[in-house]
């Protein structure tokens, strides 16, 4: 009996374990429904901005943290009010754009086509 309760001890260590994620505890993140007044944005050398959405405040900032790939941020169709381009192509340096007017900012890297994002000013 004893070796059967140490067995599932251990199988139940061992699937914990594996469920933990990416072990990336630096990675951002933001409550679904969460407003910030300013946040990161990272460019990743696995072409992905992560997080991939942010909601911000009115005024509020978010930097482009451009890691060892390069990347650059297009605001496309974007409403008025929409920061400048980050044109660019950049890597191993951050930017940071102010949005001062309320909206969804969608935005892409057109270096990496299908690299998108998007900052819901409220």
């Amino acid at each position: 009996m004893r070796s059967i309760i140490i067995g599932a001890c251990m199988t139940a260590a061992a699937l914990l374990a594996a469920c933990g994620g990416s072990g990336d505890s630096t990675a951002p993140t933001q409550q679904p429904g969460t407003v910030v007044t300013s946040a990161t944005v990272r460019a990743t050398p696995s072409i992905q901005f992560t997080p991939a959405t942010v909601n911000l405040a009115v005024g509020g900032t978010i930097t482009f943290a451009f890691e060892s790939v390069q990347h650059n941020v297009y605001f496309d169709g974007a409403p008025a009010g929409a920061p400048d381009n980050i044109t660019a192509p950049s890597s191993s340096v951050s930017v940071t754009r102010t949005f001062s007017a309320k909206g969804r900012y969608a935005y892409n890297c057109h270096l990496h086509p299908g690299m998108s994002g998007v900052v819901v000013v409220q």
